[in-house]
């Protein structure tokens, strides 16, 4: 909880009794946000997750020679020459800088009141009150508030030059919007309270260079044909991508499940409100509550399953629609030819 006043130390500041139709109206809300989150925001994130393509569209790319002048979505690799020099940020690393993308670090330390359990940062100065709040059990949870001096590490000074520069007979004007792949790494703790580090490229180094050419400049070419600027060589480039790819795609496939989780569970908030009240019932009500929200949990665990399945499978299908109509078409030809030949016999 940031920038909120605790209670005083010996004091418990108590939560608010939940107001039934309050809590009905939120619910009916919630309704409507877990449709749309269903409807629109799973597809559209798990669109994104079955098409992080960088890597496949980066091996479309055509391997030329740097001395070629070849136009059209194309990859050279050589000694990479700025077109002017450029110091590596105060000489940080020695010789001359292609691109280099600077950061001064300083641990900065912030007073503030806080409640919970506490983080690794967080030195306690004075212990406060309690906090409380309503779990959705309707019951009075309470939380230990402090004086707390938290650190962190913030940046207090950054610098990002990318300078232009040949390969061979391709010239690179304008790398600021380069994907960076294999960058040199420079790291150094200067004290206790400030650390520095820095990415580059060296001047005069062999890189690999991908993106759309006009036959005499490289540049961004859209649809993720991205420029792209990397150290290693093309199958280790390939292999980074696909990597990455396959990471981005993943960590959105969770999501997707994530969000059908809870969108289904929103769908079941007014019975979980019900279900709130009717613990107030003596000696079953708590027993009712608890097999409710059990109930809705495992329903809605099943759909999000179910629902992540059929959204999986009709995306595949879309993805490779042309794909599905040619095999369709060569089954239906492959059937007809059997089958004339079958009566011509």
């Amino acid at each position: 909880m940031v920038n909120f006043t605790a209670p005083p130390a010996g004091t418990v500041q108590m939560a608010p009794l939940t107001n039934p139709a309050t809590a009905i109206v939120k619910s009916i809300v919630g309704v409507f946000i877990g449709i749309l989150i269903i409807l629109f925001l799973a597809p559209t994130v798990l669109w994104f997750a079955e098409n992080q393509n960088i890597a496949k569209i980066f091996s479309f790319s055509k391997e030329v020679a740097s001395t070629s002048g070849v136009s059209g979505f194309i990859r050279v690799m050589d000694t990479a020459k700025a077109d002017s020099s450029l110091v590596c940020y105060q000489n940080k690393v020695g010789g001359d800088c292609i691109y280099y993308n600077y950061k001064l670090e300083e641990l900065q330390y912030t007073l503030k009141d806080y409640c919970g359990s506490l983080k690794k940062n967080q030195q306690v100065i004075e212990t406060k009150g309690q906090q409380c709040s309503r779990d959705n059990n309707d019951k009075e949870k309470c939380k230990q508030c402090y004086l707390v001096n938290e650190s962190d590490w913030k940046v207090i000074q950054q610098e990002n030059v990318f300078q232009s520069f040949s390969i061979g007979n391709f010239k690179i004007p304008y790398p600021n919007n380069a994907k960076i792949i294999g960058s040199g790494r420079y790291n150094k703790q200067i004290d206790a309270s400030h650390k520095e580090s820095m990415s580059y490229f060296k001047d005069n180094t062999r890189l690999l260079v991908s993106g759309s050419s006009d036959g005499s400049t490289i540049s961004h070419g859209g649809k993720k044909k991205y420029l792209l600027i990397s150290s290693m060589d093309y199958q280790s480039t390939y292999e980074t991508l696909k990597a990455q790819d396959k990471i981005t795609g993943w960590v959105l496939r969770i999501l997707t499940f994530v969000i059908l989780l809870i969108g289904y569970n929103l769908l079941f908030g007014p019975i979980s409100v019900m279900s709130d009240f009717a613990r107030k019932i003596p000696f079953i009500g708590k027993w009712i509550g608890n097999a409710v929200g059990g109930i809705i949990f495992l329903v809605s665990l099943f759909l999000a399953i179910l629902h992540f399945i059929i959204l999986w499978i009709l995306i595949t299908i879309i993805k490779n629609i042309i794909l599905i109509a040619v095999l369709v078409a060569g089954i239906i030809g492959i059937f007809y030819l059997y089958t004339y030949f079958k009566k011509s016999r």
